[in-house]
């Protein structure tokens, strides 16, 4: 974690939040979440999305059938840790499917890069401060969870991109 305090990250999560909440189309849809199982940083996420009483969806086979599928149930947004190569191929069927990609946070590798749209500049924010608890942060915000605090395990951040996708 950075310097910063409590108070302050806890403040900076509840505007992520709130800002994701206002991009949802039906705050009471269940987002899909997706994750690389060969990824550290995904297998996080999943867990800690477990713990918390959702489910992660492993990223498996043949993407554009899995993807078409799961985007039968029409989710208000899509949370995804993965591979470069898989958030590209996602992301073009579900735009296609009618979402945008709200946030881009490239992790591991060097520096915390981040890629938002204006609705999405918050979660970028929150990526730089939860460091190395970013899987579970991630995990949080999208289970409408934030604030539980996970304590990070004694570790780098990793190497993966997160993304997040809206109806348009």
């Amino acid at each position: 974690m950075s310097g910063l305090s409590r108070r302050g990250f806890l403040a900076s999560v509840a505007v992520a939040s709130a800002a994701l909440a206002g991009g949802r189309v039906e705050a009471a849809t269940v987002p899909l979440l997706l994750h690389d199982p060969e990824l550290p940083a995904g297998r996080r996420f999943a867990t800690r999305a477990h713990y918390l009483g959702g489910q992660a969806v492993a990223i498996e086979g043949d993407r554009v059938r899995q993807m078409q599928a799961l985007l039968a149930s029409a989710p208000a947004a899509i949370f995804g840790v993965t591979r470069r190569s898989d958030e590209l191929l996602i992301g073009e069927i579900a735009a296609e499917a009618g979402y945008r990609r709200m946030a881009l946070v490239r992790h591991g590798n060097g520096p915390m890069m981040a890629n938002c749209a204006s609705d999405g500049a918050s979660i970028a924010k929150l990526a730089q401060l939860s460091d190395a608890a970013w899987p579970e942060a991630f995990a949080e915000l999208a289970l409408d969870k934030m604030g539980r605090c996970a304590v990070p395990p004694d570790s780098k951040m990793m190497p993966a991109l997160s993304w997040v996708m809206i109806r348009r």
